[in-house]
């Protein structure tokens, strides 16, 4: 009797969460993001698909570095724009997504490098970066949701450059090993994880 009764509340959950995914509903949201803050808007296309837009940021940190006798101060901002398709195969809570992130996140810094005065910098290789996630849409009130979603967002590397600034010189931290394995490393990290949790209200 006990197993029956929570199937049918779980049945009864499940086919209130399809109900809520109706044509032409549009939905508001904000949460946290490895990417800083997290504000997205979301049309209904019909019970399976929907359209996504997240915008992220908000979040900066001093960046400091001491290497070697080489040091590096600056600035390490996170952002981005991401624009999605959201798919819900079994029209209930989980989706799949797939979409373009836009990066707004870079480091910039200044300090020495191989003993030169120098400039780091760094961003996404791809201006456009593929995402893919999957995420769940657990509705607790008529119209709110929490949200959680997670994923990658593939960077195809990220470009770190060391630029020669006041009397430093170029050739000098162009033959620097270290500098060079830094720049080789960089180059392989080729994705990132995206992990988001929110609230959202549909309407």
């Amino acid at each position: 009797m006990k197993f029956k009764t929570l199937f049918a509340a779980t049945a009864l959950t499940a086919l209130s969460t399809m109900a809520s995914a109706e044509t032409g509903d549009v939905t508001v949201g904000a949460g946290l993001s490895t990417f800083g803050l997290n504000l997205e808007g979301a049309y209904q296309i019909d019970p399976q698909w929907r359209a996504r837009g997240a915008l992220m940021g908000g979040f900066s940190a001093n960046y400091e570095e001491t290497s070697d006798g080489d040091t590096a101060e600056g600035d390490f901002n996170l952002g981005g724009l991401a624009v999605l398709a959201d798919y819900y195969p079994m029209q209930n809570g989980w989706r799949l997504s797939g979409g373009l992130f836009i990066s707004n996140t870079e480091l910039s810094a200044e300090g020495t490098s191989a003993g030169e005065e120098a400039e780091v910098t760094a961003e996404f290789s791809n201006a456009l970066a593929p995402m893919i996630t999957t995420g769940y849409d657990w509705n607790f009130a008529e119209g709110w949701a929490l949200t959680a979603e997670l994923g990658a967002i593939f960077t195809g590397g990220i470009d770190l450059e060391v630029t020669a600034t006041g009397a430093g010189n170029q050739d000098t931290i162009d033959a620097d090993q270290d500098v060079q394995d830094s720049i080789d490393d960089a180059k392989d990290v080729v994705a990132l994880p995206y992990i988001a949790f929110g609230v959202s209200y549909t309407y």
